[in-house]
């Protein structure tokens, strides 16, 4: 039992079953939660908090402690918020933890986010993400240019760092010279020269990433675009001959090209210099077990569709709940994806600063479809539900464009 593990067992061992249970249990995050009687531990798995057990207030800052001599972090401090890392091992790799402590009227709050397994690498391909055909093989066609920047675009969390190594790996070739800047290096990739950010010695993006261009790259990975200097650097790189992926944090492709130009970088250096804009998010995947069909509400097609009365209501899906969802319904993550190929009628509006509504029509007019005209497609197929679909995307445009 789970809550007998905190009563009986040494906090290294209630440690290494509390991190060990949290990879079995495909957690991307533990949550040590301090309360007023007890320490609540929660995992985020699939997108979802659940609370996991609860332990003894007397254990909570031993366990603290444990995990902060891991991550080299000072055990005497606890007013300030601290971060680290450490890793555990697995197999025949490890998996890599990041650590971020704040404190709290009860004690300290730990949140530990679960990094890639190293030493892994079977890793997904962009032919394994259920990536629409309809924006697969065009991304596939874009990230094969000789130059220009492809941006992937999401919140934290919604699957960026996956899409952009699945893209590496699709065009890392012999004759290749790939190489990375990351914050932190999440996966190896086998071929592909892989450099870290180390902010404690002011090894920042825009300091590897002018090292890098001395390093006759062909294609480059820019972990993200934080800052003016950094997206200043990536698009002259882009200019000059080099390919060149990178991510941005906005709600959907079209806000990525206008961010570059709201960073500071002149707009006649965005416009010929950006290819494609991918934007996802990620959902929680019926699980297979207890996946049951249903007919909704008729009412439900007016949130969709411009007239749903010439809609045939659809057939739907949900988890019923089961011990391998843990009665959640969910199991797994199922991406939601956008693309945007910049066009010569973009790029001149780009030029001219236009607002994101301009491009949105410019890109309407060339077949771009939103996000959340995708998530209904794989609601459709029985791959999430509804509510899901609700909870990662707005109403932007869907209307219109159902409509036309």
């Amino acid at each position: 039992d789970l809550e007998e593990l905190g009563a009986h067992q040494s906090v290294i061992q209630l440690c290494d079953s509390l991190l060990y249970l949290a990879i079995k249990e495909r957690a991307s995050d533990i949550h040590i939660e301090p309360q007023e009687s007890c320490s609540k531990i929660r995992f985020r798995i699939d997108g979802r908090l659940q609370e996991i057990f609860r332990v003894s207030s007397a254990l909570h800052a031993p366990l603290n402690s444990r995990i902060k001599i891991l991550s080299e972090l000072n055990i005497a401090e606890t007013r300030f918020p601290q971060d680290g890392r450490f890793s555990i091992p697995l197999g025949s790799g490890t998996v890599n933890f990041r650590v971020s402590v704040i404190p709290t009227i009860y004690g300290e709050k730990l949140v530990l986010r679960l990094l890639a397994l190293t030493g892994k690498r079977d890793f997904k391909t962009l032919d394994q993400m259920f990536i629409s055909q309809t924006i697969l093989e065009p991304f596939k066609h874009v990230i094969r240019s000789p130059n220009g920047m492809v941006f992937v675009t999401g919140p934290t969390g919604s699957g960026k760092s996956t899409t952009l190594y699945a893209a590496l790996h699709e065009i890392n070739t012999a004759d290749v010279n790939i190489c990375t800047i990351e914050d932190p290096i999440e996966t190896r990739l086998d071929g592909i020269i892989q450099s870290q950010v180390n902010n404690q010695i002011d090894l920042n993006f825009s300091t590897l990433l002018r090292s890098l261009l001395r390093q006759d790259p062909d294609v480059m990975l820019v972990g993200e675009i934080r800052d003016l200097e950094t997206a200043k650097i990536a698009t002259e790189a882009a200019l000059t001959g080099h390919l060149v992926f990178s991510t941005l944090h906005t709600n959907n492709a079209i806000q990525a090209v206008v961010r570059l130009v709201e960073l500071g970088i002149e707009p006649y250096m965005v416009a010929p210099s950006i290819l494609a804009v991918m934007a996802q998010r990620l959902a929680a995947r019926i699980c297979e077990v207890c996946k049951r069909a249903y007919t909704p509400e008729r009412d439900l097609l007016d949130t969709f569709f411009y007239d749903s009365d010439e809609v045939d209501v659809p057939v739907l899906y949900h988890g019923g709940g089961c011990q391998y969802c843990r009665q959640t319904g969910y199991r797994g993550r199922v991406a939601f994806h956008e693309l945007v190929l910049v066009t010569e009628e973009m790029r001149g509006l780009i030029s001219s600063r236009a607002d994101d509504a301009e491009l949105t029509r410019a890109a309407r007019r060339v077949g771009y479809k939103p996000l959340r005209y995708d998530g209904l497609k794989k609601a459709l197929l029985g791959f999430t539900t509804i509510e899901e679909l609700e909870a990662h995307t707005s109403f932007d445009w869907l209307s219109e464009v159902e409509a036309s």
